[in-house]
């Protein structure tokens, strides 16, 4: 699995979460340049998600870490602190998790509710939502220098049964974008997409 064994094999594991998320905000600038908005909320069908229900899906979910974020990075700074770089290593349930949202996996997960955009024809701005949010997920990232990642636990959003390290949300949310990124251009690569 070719996106996982970038960040398992990564000197330096959060310098590559915010290269790959960088290059995630260039991949989303060039997908909607030049489009209306009625291009961007174009929906190839009912069940369909358009461009800008895609990017609207990566804000939600990625808002939707903040808190935990917030909680398990101040935790870390007095129970796992660090001084040198600490190799990535994925617990079990992370490593299951990204396998299913990884961009080259072929299963097709429905969203959770809580992670779903508006079923509007009508999203505006969607673009500068995702950027904004990506801003946020940068600081969180910057934050966790210093401490143990991989030891630091969160829940996730959708089920406080499922808990995962601060590392594994890192990676799940840059490859959870690739993915609906590649989404996203394919919507734009239709023959019948809207001139």
């Amino acid at each position: 699995m070719n996106t996982l064994k970038l960040f398992l094999e990564s000197p330096d594991f959060l310098r590559t979460i915010v290269t790959e998320a960088e290059k995630n905000n260039e991949t989303a600038r060039q997908l909607v340049t030049g489009l209306s908005a009625e291009q961007l909320n174009w929906k190839p069908s009912s069940k369909q998600w358009s461009i800008a229900q895609c990017l609207e899906h990566l804000a939600v979910t990625s808002s939707r870490f903040d808190p935990y974020f917030t909680e398990a990075i101040a935790r870390a700074r007095t129970r796992w602190p660090v001084s040198g770089r600490v190799v990535y290593k994925p617990s079990m349930v992370g490593g299951w998790l990204i396998r299913q949202v990884v961009p080259e996996t072929t299963r097709k997960v429905s969203a959770p509710k809580v992670f779903r955009p508006a079923d509007s024809s009508s999203i505006r701005d969607a673009l500068e939502s995702f950027l904004k949010q990506q801003q946020r997920f940068l600081i969180f990232v910057q934050e966790s220098e210093g401490i143990d990642y991989n030891r630091t636990r969160l829940r996730s959003p959708v089920t406080p049964l499922m808990r995962y390290s601060l590392a594994d949300a890192f990676v799940v949310t840059v490859v959870h974008e690739q993915r609906h990124l590649g989404q996203a251009r394919r919507v734009r690569e239709l023959p019948n997409f809207p001139n």
